[in-house]
């Protein structure tokens, strides 16, 4: 590989005006109710729908150049498409295009990482194109070993796309066609003049004392509903109005590495004419690196967008939004982990500070070899998802080192 340059590249992002053109302000506003959908299951995908699995990030088949099939995440933080450099490594020749950058993301710090200024064709669905340049660093650090690379907003550029969290679907519209009923439109703004990353405002009642109306970057790379960026939480000095908060650490807490979450739930936040009553959210102890940044407020991640059928129009920065049959939905248990999975277990990436994991006894870094007797091949990211999710208390087997133990402990309400 042949060093020649060194590159800042600003990677990973996040999305309201409540009436646009076509939008139906109060009066849409009292039918939306109307929409939530009651289904167990998913439907058949509409014609010309991509599938993608959704299991806190939107998980698509991809095609490089026509043979190599490729596992990779859609996320609009990111601008070009990006490998894991193993996957990387195992499927391309050296390349002398291949020039040192630094990236900078959630993390705490700027990462090392490469850029590859050759031209890159893949194809998503019967829909391809060609992009100049690639970014090369160890993703799988970060989301595990199953993800080999992420596309972003440059394969959506001027397009108008559906995303279907409920039933697991991408489909490109037209851009001349109207939404269906129900929609609202949420005017959004970019961010800067490069016109790669949208802004959008929410209102977010923290609780009596405190309410605020802020602008969040939309995050499809980012697997939380709402995270305030440690300027606001200054400015606002949220430390001091919160009392009931939680604190977890990551190991790898994205690109640039550690991150400090602190958890707390929030009486209301409010969008596209909708309000969701006690949002788990969190806000950012980072000093550095996207989290700590005063131009916007935060991020939008899935965590919010799940509960929404979901049309983003790229073209004029606009997003509608329509409560789908999750939206009522909560969830009431989690795990107090966030884990990285590996082929041989689960790697303990973020852990919850005095939470029911910790107490028993694990810790970041620790690999878990199974959960309640299942194995990693047994256990794929939309089933673990749901393992997580569950009431039901864990069970692991867990290698420290050359030390195996047994931990058992239930989930945090």
């Amino acid at each position: 590989m042949r060093c020649v340059a060194t590159i800042l590249v600003l990677l990973i992002a996040a999305m309201l005006s409540i009436s646009c053109s076509g939008a139906k302000g109060k009066e849409a506003k009292e039918e939306l109710p109307q929409t939530l959908e009651q289904e167990a299951a998913p439907r058949p995908l509409p014609d010309g729908a991509v599938a993608f699995d959704y299991a806190g990030h939107l998980y698509f088949d991809v095609v490089l150049r026509d043979t190599i099939p490729a596992r990779m995440i859609f996320d609009t933080g990111n601008t070009n498409i990006l490998f894991d450099t193993q996957f990387f490594k195992d499927h391309f020749a050296p390349s002398p295009t291949l020039q040192r950058t630094l990236i900078q993301g959630t993390g705490n710090s700027l990462e090392a990482a490469y850029r590859d200024v050759a031209e890159w064709e893949y194809s998503v669905g019967a829909t391809t194109i060609t992009e100049q340049g690639a970014t090369v660093l160890d993703l799988r650090k970060i989301l595990g070993y199953q993800v080999d690379g992420m596309f972003g907003m440059e394969f959506m550029r001027g397009r108008r796309v559906e995303f279907n969290y409920a039933d697991g679907y991408m489909l490109l519209l037209p851009q001349e066609a109207a939404p269906d009923e129900g929609y609202i439109c949420v005017k959004c703004k970019w961010l800067d003049q490069r016109a790669a990353r949208m802004v959008m405002p929410l209102s977010i009642k923290i609780n009596d004392g405190l309410s605020l109306d802020g602008n969040f970057l939309v995050d499809m790379g980012s697997s939380g509903s709402v995270s305030i960026n440690s300027s606001l939480v200054a400015k606002l000095r949220l430390n001091s109005v919160l009392t009931d908060v939680r604190k977890k650490i990551y190991d790898t807490g994205g690109v640039g590495g550690s991150r400090t979450d602190y958890i707390f739930t929030a009486d209301r936040v409010s969008v596209a004419g909708t309000d969701l009553l006690n949002v788990r959210m969190n806000y950012s102890g980072n000093t550095q690196g996207m989290m700590a940044s005063d131009s916007y407020d935060g991020l939008v991640g899935n965590g919010l967008l799940e509960h929404f059928d979901v049309i983003i129009d790229f073209a004029k920065c606009e997003i509608w939004l329509r409560p789908n049959r999750n939206f009522n939905s909560a969830k009431r248990y989690n795990s107090g982990m966030t884990l990285t999975p590996q082929a041989d277990g689960w790697i303990v990436n973020g852990l919850l500070e005095g939470g029911n994991a910790q107490l028993s006894g694990l810790r970041r870094g620790d690999l878990i070899t199974s959960i309640n007797g299942l194995k990693p091949n047994e256990v794929d990211i939309k089933r673990l998802k749901a393992m997580d999710a569950s009431a039901e208390e864990w069970s692991l087997e867990v290698k420290r080192g050359d030390a195996t133990s047994r931990i058992k402990f239930e989930k945090e309400e």
